[in-house]
C-alpha cells in the first residue's frame, strides 16, 4: 500500500521529505530512537537524489511480511549510477572523479534498515530499504487511513507548500502526457513507414502493371501523409509558426493524398500572414486537415473535378479559419456536422473550445462551408514581420 510519493529535486524538498517521514514513522508505530533512525535514513537517501542523481523521487509505502507489515522506503533517480556498489558499501574510497562521498552514506542506510536493496547503472539508480514495524498486515488500511490524514494536515498547515505540491503534481502529469504523445507519435511514424516499405516490396515483385499502379498510388498516399505528420510535429516543437505556409504544406499533402486519375482535386490557401506558437499551430493545422479531408471523402462523388478553399482572416479578436468546398453540399435530411459524434468532428470541436472558440457550418448548392473561430487570448496571436 502506497503511503505517499514525493518528488525529491531541491534542498526544501529534503525539508518536506524529513516532515512526511517523521508522520509516516509515528503512525507506523516505531518508538521515538527508530523514528529518529528512520528518519535519518530518508534525509540520506533524499540527499544522494539531489547531489549524486539529479533529482528523483521517494515512495514510502507499507508491504506484509510474514503476516506482519514492512515500511518500504524506494529512492529512483535517473542519474549516473552508482560505481561498484558493493565497494561503496564496504567502505571503499570514491573512486577517482567520482562526486566525493557517492555512495559512502548508503553504509549507515544500510546499518539502519532491516534490508536494502539496490539496483544501479548508467540508466540510474533504484533503492530499496525495508524497515520491519511489528504491526499486524491486517492493520495496512488503518495506519494508511491515519497517515493520509496527517499528510493532509501537515500540507493545509502551509498552504504555499501545499499549492506549489499540487503544482509540480500538474507538471508532472503534463510531462507525463507530453511523453505518451510523443510515444504515439513515434509509434505512428514508425508504423507508416512500415507500410510504405511493404507496399514498395509488394510493387516490386507484383507483375501486373494494374496492381503495381495501384500500389503505387497508394503508396505515393501514404507518404503523403506522412510528410504531413512530420510537419506537424516540427510545428508543434518551435516557438512560433507562421500559419500560411504550415496550412499549404498540409493542404498540398492532402491533395497529392487524394487526387486520382480519374479525380483532380484543386485546393487553394489565401490570407493573412499570422504566427502561432507551435501547439496552437499544431492544433489549427489538424483540424484544417480533417476538414480538407473530409471534403475530399465526401463532397466530390461522381465528379472528375473538385475544389477547395482554406481562408485565414484576423478580426474582432478572433482567428478564423474557412474551409470550403464547391461540392454536392448537405441533403435537407443530413445530420449536421458540427454535431456529428464521429472521431473527427469530436477532435474538431475539442480543439476550438480549448481555444474559446466555435464552429459554424453553411450549406447550399454551391458546396459546404465551415468556419472555425478561435480566441486570440488562447492562441498567443502573433503578425508575421
Amino acid at each position: 500500500m502506497r503511503l505517499t510519493t514525493l518528488k525529491i529535486e531541491a534542498d526544501q524538498d529534503i525539508v518536506r521529505l524529513r516532515m512526511a517521514g517523521q508522520e509516516v514513522a509515528r503512525h507506523c508505530g516505531f518508538a521515538k530512537f527508530a523514528e529518529t533512525r528512520i528518519v535519518t535514513a530518508l534525509l540520506e537517501l533524499g540527499r544522494n537524489i539531489v547531489q549524486h542523481g539529479g533529482g528523483g523521487r521517494m515512495t514510502l509505502a507499507l508491504e506484509p511480511q510474514a503476516g506482519l507489515l514492512d515500511l518500504v522506503v524506494e529512492a529512483l533517480d535517473q542519474g549516473p549510477g552508482i560505481p561498484d556498489v558493493e565497494a561503496r558499501l564496504a567502505g571503499a574510497d570514491p573512486l577517482p572523479g567520482k562526486a566525493e562521498g557517492l555512495g559512502l552514506g548508503l553504509r549507515g542506510v544500510q546499518r539502519i534498515a532491516d534490508g536494502l536493496e539496490i539496483d544501479s547503472g548508467a540508466e540510474g539508480t533504484r533503492i530499496r530499504a525495508r524497515f520491519a514495524t511489528r504491526r499486524a498486515a491486517t492493520e495496512a488500511a488503518d495506519i494508511g487511513k491515519r497517515v493520509g490524514s496527517a499528510l493532509t494536515a501537515m500540507r493545509q498547515a502551509d498552504p504555499a507548500a501545499m499549492l506549489a505540491q499540487q503544482n509540480r503534481e500538474l507538471l508532472d502529469a503534463i510531462e507525463e502526457r507530453d511523453m505518451l504523445m510523443a510515444e504515439v507519435h513515434h509509434r505512428t511514424k514508425n508504423n507508416l513507414a512500415l507500410v510504405t516499405g511493404l507496399m514498395r516490396l509488394s510493387r516490386a515483385a507484383s507483375q501486373n502493371e494494374e496492381t503495381r499502379q495501384v500500389l503505387r498510388d497508394l503508396e505515393l498516399r501514404v507518404k503523403a501523409i506522412t510528410a504531413i505528420h512530420e510537419r506537424l510535429q516540427r510545428a508543434a516543437s518551435a516557438d512560433s509558426t507562421p500559419l500560411l505556409p504550415l496550412l499549404r504544406d498540409v493542404a498540398d499533402q492532402t491533395r497529392q493524398a487524394f487526387s486520382t486519375p480519374d479525380q483532380e482535386i484543386a485546393v487553394a490557401v489565401t490570407g493573412e500572414p499570422l504566427s502561432l506558437s507551435g501547439n496552437a499551430a499544431t492544433d489549427l493545422a489538424l483540424a484544417a486537415g480533417e476538414l480538407m479531408t473530409n471534403a475530399c471523402k465526401h463532397a466530390f462523388a461522381g465528379r472528375e473535378k473538385g475544389r477547395l478553399h482554406v481562408a485565414l482572416s484576423h478580426e474582432a479578436g478572433m482567428l478564423k479559419l474557412t474551409v470550403s468546398d464547391d461540392g454536392h453540399g448537405l441533403a435537407p435530411d443530413m445530420e449536421r456536422p458540427e454535431r456529428s459524434e464521429s472521431l473527427g468532428w469530436r477532435m474538431i470541436r475539442t480543439m476550438t473550445q480549448k481555444h474559446g472558440g466555435f464552429v459554424r457550418t453553411s450549406s447550399g448548392n454551391g458546396g459546404l462551408t465551415v468556419e472555425l473561430g478561435f480566441g486570440d487570448a488562447q492562441l498567443g496571436l502573433e503578425p508575421v514581420a
